[in-house]
């Protein structure tokens, strides 16, 4: 349990970061392709930030007749008892629960204590493009690698290449972090080629002969579009498919 200025809010974590990762540390040639630099490579999980479609429980424990199941809605708000819609969205577990013991402190209750838990998650979206079959956005089934993400947009195209896919990510501050893998040592079953597990809106990048081809894609889908939410994974997935 932990303190806020106005009345305590617990939070607790289900391990909801999604799909940790156990990748060794990347290459220096990460930081910085043909002029385009990227924020070095974290590995650590970050608190899992929620999003529309998602639900948590909520409870008031100063008040539980005040308890409720809630599910962010399209505009990332959720709707409790004797208070209008609470924005929710892009935040964690904990600062969730703040935002709502604050809410509450305000005009309905006196040093509310509030915990916030998650209920369930909505689609938990990645989208592959480059040299793929399929390329567009992709549900994750589970917890997949770079590889099984390739295979679920109908595999690499014969121009492919294959030991320079990319994957991007946004970081914990904002910013874009970038990291290489090489899936032809994975197609041989090399141990570790694939260790990396991938999270709701990465981006996984298939070059046809050279990672610089990665530039073009940046500029193009992702620069000027971040941060990246569901509404913007789906603008890129279109702007994908029509290559």
């Amino acid at each position: 349990m932990r303190a806020i200025s106005l009345g305590l809010c617990l939070a607790a974590s289900f391990g909801l970061g999604a799909c940790a990762s156990h990748a060794p540390t990347p290459s220096a040639e990460a930081a910085q392709w043909g002029g385009q630099h990227f924020l070095a490579w974290q590995d650590t999980d970050p608190d899992y930030r929620f999003f529309p479609g998602d639900s948590v429980d909520v409870t008031v424990h100063s008040a539980p007749e005040l308890s409720t199941t809630a599910e962010i809605g399209p505009d990332g708000r959720i709707n409790l008892p004797l208070l209008a819609n609470v924005m929710v969205a892009n935040k964690t577990d904990y600062e969730i629960a703040t935002v709502i013991a604050d809410a509450y402190a305000q005009n309905v209750l006196v040093s509310p204590i509030v915990e916030v838990r998650r209920a369930t998650l909505g689609p938990q979206n990645i989208i592959v493009g480059g040299a793929v079959n399929s390329p567009g956005l992709i549900a994750l089934p589970s917890p997949i690698g770079a590889l099984e993400a390739v295979m679920l947009a109908g595999g690499f195209m014969d121009t492919a290449a294959r030991g320079e896919v990319t994957i991007l990510r946004r970081a914990p501050g904002g910013g874009l972090m970038s990291r290489t893998v090489n899936l032809r040592d994975a197609l041989r079953g090399r141990d570790g080629a694939d260790a990396l597990q991938l999270r709701r809106n990465d981006i996984v990048f298939v070059p046809r002969s050279t990672v610089a081809e990665i530039n073009v894609f940046i500029e193009q889908y992702v620069n000027s579009i971040l941060p990246l939410d569901q509404a913007m994974s789906y603008a890129i997935a279109n702007a994908i498919n029509k290559r």
